[in-house]
Parts: C-alpha cells; sequence; structure tokens
C-alpha cells in the first residue's frame, strides 16, 4: 500500500500535455480506462466450508494463476483463532511478515499456492495487501488561500462570535506522511506544542517526522495558524478550519509516500484504543487503496467501520479519478465521510463555486452513491513541512512565502471537512458521528446553476449533498437525526449480539448496544461467510501487481487549467 500524492497514479499516468482541454480530456479518458479495468463488481461472498471455491479476491486469484512463481504481499483472514493457515505458510517456506489487527496476518506467498490456501479450514479471505495512494496533488498554477471564508469557518472563530469556537480540545487523528510537529503554526497559547502525539505505523523507516510532506500540508488546512509563525509577513495568511484544535499525527507512510494496507489498518486500531486518551472525535484519512475491493470483504473498510462504531467520525478523501470511479476502500465504505473536491473560482461565496473535474463520484460496486459532500480542494496553499521535504522538492514552483506549498486534490478536501467537525464537536460535545455527518449533508449549500426563464436549478453532478458550510453546521438550533442507520455492516465483523446491520441512533444511551463502550475491545468478525457463491464474471487482463510498489516511479498528473 503506498501512500503517494494522488498525481503520483499507480497506472504509470503521464502529465498532462499543456495544449488544448480537447488533449487534455482525451489524456483523462485514457486514465480513466486504465483505472476502469479494475473497476468491475464484486462477486458475493462464499461458504465458510466450502472446499471447492477458495476464499480469494477474484483479481488476486486471477493473477495469481497467470503468475505462478511470482511472490504476492497478501493479507490472509483467519476463521477466529484458528492459526493453522499460520503454520501451513510457514511449512511451505514463506515469510509471514506481520499481524494485522488481531485476526489476519500479513505474507509473502508465490502465486502457484494462493489458491490451495484459500481453501484452507483456517482462512476466511485472502486478498493482497495493496499500495494506498494518497489522494492529494493535482496541482494548478493560481493562488487561493479561501477555503475557511467558502465554507463560512472564520465567522465562527471570532470573540465576537456566541460560539467563538476554534476546535479547542478536539483531538483529530491525521494518518498519512506524519507532521512536522516544530513548526510555530501548530503551537497553542503560550507556545505549547497541539501535536500532542506522533506514532509510526510503517516499517520501512523509524521516522516520524514528516519527510515527505503531504501529512503536514493537511495538518495545516485542518488546523494550522500562521499568527504564531515568527514571520511577521504571513501573519494571519494562512490559517486552517480548526486552528486550535489537537492534532495526533500516525505516520503510515515512509518519506517516499509509500504504504502498505496493513500498515493502515493497524493505524486505526491504535487511533480506536487510544481515543479516549486524545479525545480523538475525528479521523482523517486523505489516502486511498490502489486496488478496487467490496466494501463488505474489505479489511480496510471494516477497519473503518469498527472506528466509527468507537465514536470516531471517519472522513476520507474521494479520490482524483473523476466519474465512476468510487470502487477503492476506504472511500467506498457506506458508513465514513467521503470528501470530493469543490473549485471555490478564486472567491470567498459559494454561489460560484463548481466541483473540480478531477474529482471522484459515482456508485460503488455495492450500490453506494459517493461522494457525501464536496469542500474546497482546489489551488489551496497550507504548511511546507520543509524546504527539503518531497514536496518541496518536487514542485518547488508551487512553494508559497517561503515556509507554504500550495496544493490541489481530494486530500485537501477531506482536511476541510475534518477541521469542520472538530468545530462542531467543540461546539456540541455531546452530538455524535452519526448526527454529524447527518447535519454536514442537511446543511451543505447545492452547487449548480439557475434558470431565470424556468426558475429551475440544475446541480452539477459528482457534489453528494453539495459543498460544506460549516456556520449552517456549527449553529444548527435542532437536534440533529442520525445517519447510517439500518446500512449492513462489513462481513469482516459482527455487532453487538451478532448484529450485522448497524443502529447507533441511541449511541449515547448506556443500555445501547451499539455504545462506543461496546466497541472499545470488539474484535474482528468470526462468523461465517455468506452462503452465496463466487462470481464467476470475467475480469480485466489488465496486470496490476506487475509493478514494483516498493520502488516504482510514479508519473505525475497535473491538472493545468
Amino acid at each position: 500500500m503506498s501512500i503517494l500524492p494522488i498525481e503520483q497514479v499507480p497506472w504509470g499516468v503521464a502529465r498532462w500535455p499543456t495544449s488544448s482541454w480537447g488533449q487534455k480530456l482525451a489524456h483523462l479518458a485514457l486514465v480513466v480506462l486504465t483505472v476502469f479495468a479494475l473497476l468491475v463488481p464484486m462477486p458475493g461472498v462464499a461458504q465458510a466450508g466450502d472446499e471447492e471455491k477458495p476464499r480469494v479476491l477474484p483479481q488476486l486469484l486471477r493473477e495469481a494463476s497467470e503468475r505462478p512463481d511470482h511472490s504476492f504481499r497478501v493479507i490472509v483472514t483467519r476463521r477466529g483463532h484458528d492459526t493453522s493457515a499460520d503454520d501451513h505458510i510457514s511449512s511451505k517456506g514463506y515469510k509471514k511478515i506481520k499481524e494485522v489487527a488481531g485476526q489476519a496476518f500479513v505474507a509473502e506467498v508465490k502465486g502457484k499456492d494462493i489458491s490451495d490456501l484459500g481453501k484452507h479450514k483456517a482462512v476466511t479471505w485472502i486478498t493482497i495487501d495493496a499500495p494506498m495512494v494518497n489522494t492529494g496533488a493535482i496541482d494548478t498554477t493560481r493562488l487561493a488561500t479561501l477555503y475557511g471564508q467558502t465554507i463560512n469557518a472564520t465567522q465562527l472563530w471570532s470573540t465576537s462570535s456566541s460560539l467563538n469556537v476554534t476546535g479547542e480540545g478536539i483531538g483529530i487523528a491525521i494518518l498519512d506522511t506524519g507532521v512536522n510537529e516544530t513548526l510555530s503554526d501548530f503551537k497553542g497559547t503560550g507556545g505549547i506544542k497541539r501535536v500532542v502525539k506522533q506514532v509510526l505505523f510503517n516499517s520501512n523507516t523509524t521516522n516520524v517526522n514528516d519527510g515527505h510532506g503531504h501529512g503536514t500540508h493537511i495538518a495545516g488546512i485542518i488546523a494550522g495558524n500562521s499568527w504564531l509563525s515568527t514571520s511577521s509577513t504571513v501573519h494571519g495568511k494562512y490559517i486552517g478550519v480548526a486552528p486550535n484544535a489537537n492534532l495526533i499525527s500516525v505516520k503510515v507512510s515512509d518519506d517516499q509516500g509509500m504504504s502498505y494496507i496493513s500498515d493502515v489498518i493497524n493505524a486505526i486500531g491504535w487511533v480506536v484504543n487510544n481515543r479516549q486518551t486524545y479525545n480523538i472525535r475525528v479521523m482523517n484519512l486523505s489516502l486511498i487503496s490502489s486496488v478496487a475491493e467490496s466494501y463488505l470483504t474489505s479489511m480496510l473498510d471494516a477497519a473503518v467501520e469498527r472506528a466509527w462504531f468507537n465514536g470516531i467520525l471517519v472522513v476520507v478523501s474521494a479520490g482524483n479519478m473523476g466519474f465512476d470511479s468510487m470502487k477503492y476502500p476506504p472511500a467506498n465504505d457506506p458508513f465514513v465521510i467521503t470528501v470530493g473536491a469543490a473549485d471555490p473560482m478564486g472567491t470567498t461565496v459559494a454561489s460560484d463555486d463548481t466541483v473540480a473535474p478531477w474529482s471522484s463520484y459515482g456508485t460503488s460496486q455495492d450500490g453506494v452513491a459517493k461522494p457525501d459532500i464536496v469542500a474546497p480542494g482546489r489551488y489551496i496553499v497550507s504548511t511546507l513541512a520543509s524546504g527539503g521535504s518531497t514536496l518541496a522538492k518536487t514542485y518547488p514552483d508551487r512553494i508559497v512565502d517561503g515556509s507554504y506549498i500550495r496544493m490541489s486534490g481530494t486530500s485537501m478536501a477531506a482536511p476541510v471537512v475534518a477541521g469542520l467537525a472538530a468545530l462542531a464537536f467543540q461546539a456540541h460535545p455531546e452530538w455524535t458521528n452519526d448526527q454529524v455527518k447527518w447535519l454536514l449533508s442537511q446543511a451543505a449549500t447545492h452547487l449548480g446553476s439557475a434558470d431565470p426563464a424556468t426558475g429551475t436549478f440544475t446541480l452539477l453532478p459528482g457534489q453528494g449533498a453539495g459543498e460544506t458550510n460549516a456556520a449552517a453546521v456549527v449553529t444548527f438550533a435542532g437536534t440533529p437525526e442520525f445517519a447510517n442507520q439500518g446500512l449492513t455492516i462489513s462481513s469482516q465483523l459482527v455487532g453487538p449480539g451478532g448484529a450485522t446491520t448497524y443502529d447507533g441512533s441511541t449511541v449515547n444511551s448506556s443500555t445501547s448496544s451499539w455504545s462506543t463502550s461496546s466497541w472499545s475491545t470488539s474484535s474482528w468478525s468470526t462468523s461465517s461467510w455468506s452462503t452465496s457463491s463466487w462470481s464467476t464474471s470475467s475480469w480485466s487482463t489488465s496486470s496490476w501487481s506487475t509493478a514494483n510498489y516498493s520502488t516504482s516511479s510514479w508519473t505525475s498528473v497535473f491538472d493545468e487549467d
């Protein structure tokens, strides 16, 4: 799994041509067609005792049969606490790399043995431990620092406001490339650090600092505050949505931007276990898997659902692949808040905003429409980790005022919503994540155009419920309703009492089976898989495992509008 700026797409996409939009659209079509090779419906899940059909992600099974001597890095999910599959792996001489979420493990297995391993009595599911792609950097040359005003967040910070909310006391976990905690933008009153914890979940590095830059940029959008900068020239110019919130940096990617699904799953487990220690109400993931999979079988989707059931509001970037590309975990999960990118059009008002043309949208393989909402994600200036960071070296022309950098992507849109959620939780600590998700959609501003002649309003595609509106959310006078009620939970999880559908409407009740306490020590599901048989649909012959994910060179895609 690799966390990379989204322009570093794992299908070898070249930069945009600098000529006409027709050429750009033709190039985009090529990118989308390449991605479509992987976007096929997820088949049903197999019966636990079905020894005839291997319980393996179909893309992986096909690739394994075509490349029997190739070593595949896979996640093997156990049946209960049966470790005989672990012993089977060892007896074959294969390398077991690490544990995942206490119910699975990562191993390197040759293609010729994957089918038989998928039939093992102790195995419920095998999937590729795919590289992650961070959804961050389709960038352009136009400067914009208007996102706080566009979503009406700035009016909530003022001491003259009846609320005066800045996110103070709220913890936000950022799963990314790390955060440079030494920057003055992340200091609080009296110079106290607001990056209250740094942890590492990547075996390729021992350094918790951000040598890449993506995570620091995300952190600045959420909670940066340049009023505390030592340079008077930038005072007040670059302020995040929740400028007094606390940040928990959970580094899942190395300084080249590489990570795996298993890294992120284990990191999410840490966030769940430490949510009360750091008052983590929000978790931001500006990343997606590079391999499509149904949310019902994806361990990454199961991990974000477990965080949600523990009361954490999970914000995920949609991706930057345009129409019909919502097939990738965790953006395709129905529980999380999936955020697409709006273009503020260089103004402080939302009335002229559009949806960025590269922002992912559509219906998942499970019929879930995404994104849920959009937020400003184009031409966003935020904190630069350092002049020696990967982003600074790659995009020197996008460095602003020496210590900030301009980026675009749904990676930049997601933290806008994460910061907004911190404002909401400070103003209304009694609200649950389900209530805030419901309100984010209800209070959103519809993007589109009105026809004066007919009085009709045409909505722009890809916006979900619309563009987020901080003031409308935080100042909501009633009691928000609950989102996500009645949704089917991941097949990798089982709810309290064996429940397979979610009911979090009484989450604050001490008697609620879906209360946060019930999920604090919950384990992965040991229940049998569905009795439905595997689909026999033909998968694309496109090879997604041929690249060496740990060393491959990822080419850039830019929007040069």
